[in-house]
């Protein structure tokens, strides 16, 4: 591969660019780099920690603070990032909130639920996420009782989940809703059960079809059943990962063509791995388009912070400290998820990550870290700290920013001046190459 194409696919799908990664690709055709990076089997079967399998009501907070320092340092540490990069897609897509579903341990199964499937067959996915206790508490399907159905989880399941709006009528909706009545939790575990004398057992019509419908025979219809219904949800996830992945305004044509892709995978339709493989083989990603078409989200900053600076979740409270970025570990803001690019980039968010930028300077400066740019010219330190955080080359306006900002600095004092070194670390992790995905 290109140089700058295997970068760019590195970043997107693995956060950072690792040199060894760069080395171990770089004599590699585009299909197989990215058939290596979609090997997640080499991060051998994931486990969740016992700690997380549990509730512990006494200690809820340093359970959530564990858990962000826990899948932080998946990110930056596990062989093949990609596993976790799709784990954080599903969890901005099959939405739920750690402390509006009240168990801290339900949220960590649902996220493995997700990593376990980050990769394999949608549809089974979409099932198995339908009975999660987060789920079920967050979308209400556990208190979704005959007589009195609730509506949330059938309504987002299409419209956000596989569908989109204007796929399904309000009719559909009611359907949905009562199909799923039964599917229930108990309590106060809050696990799944099924209890048949809440499930309406009347006839249904949903999609134009009369029966006494299930719930998990909603989502056979949309994923497996229903040929025009399948079509729509095959598209509906491709654009989203495109956007997820690439950047924000797919053609329809592409849109339709990896869509078909996905449908017609083997030996069942609906592959992730096989959709992905296709997805990220596309001459489209390699664009210009796609290059400068998506920001790092906060957690994708953190990811790329640690990787660099050495700091983990716990150096760095990503527990307390994110929610000035916008974006808290297992917390979307509601069940559309996060927003892309322009969500990130107000002054209240970018704050955020500049008090994150300077915290982490005063730890690598700890020490007499970085010492060494003292006896080199401003240019020099700029493209040296570039080097080193994985951004050079600069854009020249960057770039020449930078070095008048630190020259300055070093002509405020006529010795060793430690701010100028300090603050150049700082400026440099808040520059627009830092930021971008």
């Amino acid at each position: 591969m290109d140089h700058d194409e295997l970068t760019h696919l590195l970043r997107r799908t693995e956060f950072v660019v690792r040199p060894e990664r760069v080395t171990e690709l770089s004599a590699l055709s585009r299909a197989d780099a990215v058939a290596n990076i979609l090997d997640v089997g080499q991060n051998g079967t994931p486990a969740l920690p016992v700690y997380f399998q549990s509730e512990h009501l006494d200690h809820g907070w340093e359970q959530y603070v564990a858990a962000c320092s826990w899948w932080l340092d998946r990110m930056v540490n596990t062989p093949r990032p990609m596993q976790e990069k799709m784990t954080l897609f599903w969890h901005g897509h099959f939405t739920s909130a750690w402390w509006d579903v009240g168990k801290g341990y339900h949220m960590m199964l649902q996220n493995h639920l997700y990593r376990q499937y980050a990769l394999g067959d949608f549809r089974q996915l979409t099932q198995k996420m339908a009975l999660e206790p987060a789920m079920l508490v967050y979308l209400s399907n556990a208190v979704n009782v005959k007589g009195e159905p609730n509506q949330n989880f059938a309504r987002e399941l299409m419209e956000l989940f596989t569908l989109g709006v204007g796929n399904y009528t309000e009719a559909d909706v009611d359907a949905s809703a009562r199909a799923w009545t039964g599917h229930n939790a108990d309590w106060p575990a809050y696990v799944y059960q099924f209890r048949s004398s809440r499930h309406d057992n009347f006839d249904k019509t949903f999609f134009g079809t009369t029966k006494n419908w299930d719930g998990p025979d909603i989502i056979d219809e949309i994923l497996r059943d229903n040929p025009t219904k399948k079509v729509v949800a095959a598209r509906f996830i491709v654009k989203k990962l495109w956007q997820f992945f690439a950047h924000l305004s797919p053609p329809a044509t592409l849109v339709e063509e990896l869509a078909d892709v996905f449908l017609a995978t083997t030996p069942g339709p609906l592959d992730l791995q096989q959709l992905m493989q296709a997805l990220l083989t596309r001459d489209e990603f390699y664009s210009t388009t796609a290059r400068t078409g998506l920001v790092r989200t906060p957690i994708e900053w953190f990811a790329a912070l640690s990787f660099y600076t050495g700091l983990n979740g716990d150096n760095m409270g990503v527990a307390w400290a994110a929610e000035a970025t916008g974006q808290q570990f297992f917390q979307p803001p509601n069940v559309s998820g996060w927003r892309p690019n322009g969500y990130w980039l107000n002054t209240s968010a970018l704050n955020g990550r500049a008090q994150i930028a300077r915290s982490a300077t005063w730890r690598l400066r700890d020490q007499h870290g970085f010492d060494e740019v003292y006896d080199m010219t401003a240019a020099q330190a700029v493209d040296y700290v570039a080097q080193f955080f994985g951004i050079h080359p600069l854009s020249t306006a960057t770039r020449d920013a930078l070095i008048t900002g630190h020259q300055a600095a070093l002509d405020a004092t006529p010795w060793v001046n430690w701010w100028a070194a300090t603050n150049l670390l700082t400026m440099i992790l808040l520059t627009p190459e830092f930021h971008m995905a």
